[in-house]
């Protein structure tokens, strides 16, 4: 992401899944205007339509997927925690739909002639950088969506209730999401949860749509950057903190999530305390 805010829309016809689950260090809304979408978030699958607003939340492990047909055409926002830190003074729970259930929202026929107005209109605010009080109306804009939204998050929402294995593979996930940092293996943890090895890595791909290995990784990375980022530690003691003996795996696997070596990365993040990095806004643009 380039600035404080970015938005864009576009229409993708051919079949498309995004390449890894990532994470980036700013907020994410997006709005399918058409067609049917796959959307994972942590560790939940939400099947999407024409309609549905998803918010995803700051370093937030996501991808999208295809579902039946790949035609489908999306809104995205993007922005960060200084860009809707003066609205936060007045309204402390303007993030709400990024933390609380249920993270998708459905909208009827009237709501979302209502969203996709707004959206329209963020998308005129930037695409001409020259407009008066820009970044002002478009905070405006997005105030009125995320406020819209508060207002439809239910006092108590509702629990779904889960299949047998879909309680299964929530548990297995949420122990992964506590002890990442421990030489975790697929046949360990099937011991433990009295599974085979086979049907828990079914029931990841299945219920996540990543690897039991690709999702184990991604903690473990996203762990290892806020350490460079935040502590002043040795590149083998951060491999060490978040789970991998190997100094060289560590490094091969963290090049291969983010583009570039743990000390890239931290030479990148020394002295900056807000940072947008592992994706740049193209990669996203273009993969999506």
């Amino acid at each position: 992401m380039k600035g404080e805010f970015e938005v864009s829309i576009s229409k993708i016809s051919t079949p498309f899944n995004f390449p890894k689950v990532h994470y980036h260090d700013y907020y994410e809304v997006y709005y399918l205007l058409s067609g049917e979408r796959n959307y994972y978030i942590e560790d939940q699958c939400f099947p999407i339509q024409k309609g549905s607003l998803v918010f995803v939340n700051k370093n937030a492990l996501h991808k999208t997927m295809m579902a039946s047909r790949p035609e489908h055409e999306r809104f995205l926002i993007y922005f960060s925690d200084s860009f809707v830190e003066p609205s936060l003074q007045e309204q402390p729970d303007l993030l709400l739909p990024f933390t609380a259930p249920p993270k998708v929202f459905e909208l009827n026929l009237q709501e979302q002639a209502f969203a996709e107005n707004l959206f329209l209109q963020m998308i005129s605010e930037y695409s001409d950088p020259q407009k008066k009080g820009r970044s002002l109306f478009f905070r405006s804009l997005l105030n009125q969506l995320l406020l819209f939204v508060i207002r439809k998050i239910p006092d108590k929402p509702d629990q779904e209730t889960l299949s047998a294995a879909g309680k299964s593979i929530h548990e297995i996930i949420r122990y992964c999401n506590e002890h990442y940092k421990e030489q975790l293996t697929l046949n360990q943890i099937s011991k433990d949860f009295f599974l085979s090895p086979s049907y828990v890595g079914r029931l990841f791909r299945k219920y996540t749509g990543f690897s039991f290995p690709e999702y184990l990784n991604s903690l473990r990375i996203r762990e290892a950057q806020r350490l460079l980022r935040e502590e002043q530690l040795k590149i083998e003691d951060v491999s060490q903190r978040v789970g991998y003996i190997n100094k060289t795996h560590f490094n091969k696997t963290f090049k291969q999530i983010t583009q570039m070596s743990p000390l890239q990365y931290k030479k990148m993040t020394e002295g900056m305390d807000d940072v947008t990095l592992r994706y740049s806004s193209e990669f996203l643009e273009k993969n999506k």
